[in-house]
Parts: structure tokens; C-alpha cells; sequence
């Protein structure tokens, strides 16, 4: 992959010089401190609004972090889509993506330096945000079991960055970042849809849709063949772009 290096440093320098840097960071950290809080006050919240007389039970670590994977999966993931959708034919239209490749820049390495960065700027602010989400729970709760936290955020990480890497083939395949974005938030509405079924939630990554709530709350639920099949499908859909980039007329 020549070129993989120099252009993977190209792409962190643009992430630090760009909205990208504090959007989806932010994101992540109002989440972490606003999921505990909110779970504390959802009681209060639905007596007030209901106006009846309701005796909710109290509220409990599992419910802060079910609180922080809704939110995680609703909100974060729906930045992570938009904050990629450009990723490729952005680079096309300002003629980036030509200038790159005419200097010797492999299709492989443009497009496996764009999904290395695009994952840093996943992870990296997840993990922060997790252990922000951590101490904000110990905070108000006067707990905050490690374990379980983990287990319901790296279920959830895996599902985004599985996110990133159909964004990025759609990028690459069309030419308007809303039309990649709008594409991109249709099959999202729609894995979360066959998500319900049960062969597709055991075996495929539609079964990452629910398991960080189901991890959240302490439950048990299979999700390593999902996980898995979420990995293998994240390869053959860089492959899938590097194909699709060298097809393309930049």
C-alpha cells in the first residue's frame, strides 16, 4: 500500500484542523455526563409530566448505563454516520482524492488510511467518554460496576465502527455526502429493524443493535457471532471500496 503512512498522518492532521475533532468528542462526553443524570431524574420527569400519581422504583446503576447505550445508539451513532459521509467523495469533488493518487497513492492505502483514522477518532474519544461515564455514575450512584460498562461499550464500538466502514464504501460509490448519509441512516434504520429477528440477531451485526442494552441491563445475550461477523463484513467492505475507488473517474 504505497503511500499508506504519509497519507494516514495527512488525514490526522486534517481530523485535529476540522469540526471533526470536537463534534463527535463532545457528543461522547455529553452522553457519559448526561446518562446518569438523566436516569436519576427520570422518576421525577414522569410523575411531573404524567401528572399522576406514580410510584416509580428508584433509580439504579442499570439504568444509567441503559440510559448511556439509548444514547450511544440513538444520537453518537447518527454523528458518527454524518461526521463520515464526506469521507471519500469530498475528496473526489475538491480533487484531493486525484492529485493523491496521481502521485503514487495506492486506492488501497486511500482508502485503508481514511477507515485507520476515521476509527482513532472513534475509539479514542469512546474510551474517554467511557471513563467519564464512570466516574459520573460513581458520582451520583455511588457505584459504578466496571465490567459490565465495558462489555455494553465495546458491544456498541463495534457496531459504529462497523458504521464507518459502510459509510465510507457508500462515499466512495456516490458523489453527494447527504445522499451517503441519507442512505447510510436508511440501512441503519433498517438493520435495527431486522435486528428483531432471531437468526439475524445471533449471526449477523444486526444482532450488535440491541446487545449493548442487553449488556447494560445485565442480562445475557450471545453477541461474539455478531461481533464476528460485523469484523469480517468490516473487511469485505474496505475491499469493496478500494474496488469501487479504482472503478470510479476521479
Amino acid at each position: 500500500m504505497t503511500g499508506f503512512g504519509s497519507f494516514l498522518v495527512k488525514e490526522l492532521r486534517e481530523i485535529v484542523a476540522t469540526w471533526r475533532l470536537f463534534v463527535l468528542p463532545l457528543t461522547l462526553l455529553f452522553c457519559a455526563v448526561a446518562s446518569p443524570l438523566l436516569a436519576l431524574a427520570t422518576p421525577y420527569i414522569v410523575g411531573t409530566v404524567a401528572n399522576l400519581p406514580l410510584t416509580l422504583p428508584d433509580p439504579t446503576v442499570a439504568d444509567a448505563y441503559a440510559q448511556w447505550t439509548k444514547n450511544l445508539g440513538q444520537m453518537a451513532l447518527l454523528v458518527v454516520i454524518v461526521s463520515f459521509s464526506s469521507a471519500v467523495n469530498g475528496e473526489r469533488a475538491s480533487g484531493t482524492a486525484a492529485m493523491a493518487l496521481s502521485k503514487g497513492l495506492t486506492p488501497a492505502a486511500f482508502i485503508v488510511a481514511k477507515v485507520a483514522a476515521a476509527y482513532a477518532l472513534v475509539a479514542v474519544p469512546t474510551a474517554l467518554a467511557t471513563l467519564v461515564m464512570a466516574l459520573t455514575t460513581r458520582v451520583v450512584f455511588g457505584e459504578a460496576p466496571v465490567g459490565t460498562l465495558l462489555r455494553a461499550t465495546v458491544a456498541w464500538l463495534v457496531l459504529a465502527l462497523w458504521c464507518v466502514t459502510a459509510v465510507i464504501l457508500l462515499s466512495t460509490v456516490l458523489d453527494s455526502a447527504s445522499a451517503t448519509a441519507g442512505l447510510a441512516i436508511a440501512a441503519w434504520v433498517a438493520l435495527a429493524v431486522i435486528s428483531s429477528w432471531g437468526p439475524a440477531a445471533r449471526w449477523s451485526p444486526a444482532g450488535l443493535v440491541g446487545a449493548p442494552m442487553a449488556l447494560a441491563m445485565g442480562s445475557e445475550t450471545a453477541w461474539a457471532w455478531p461481533a464476528l461477523t460485523a469484523a469480517v463484513t468490516a473487511a469485505m467492505l474496505v475491499v469493496g471500496s478500494v474496488l469501487a475507488l479504482r472503478r470510479r473517474e476521479l
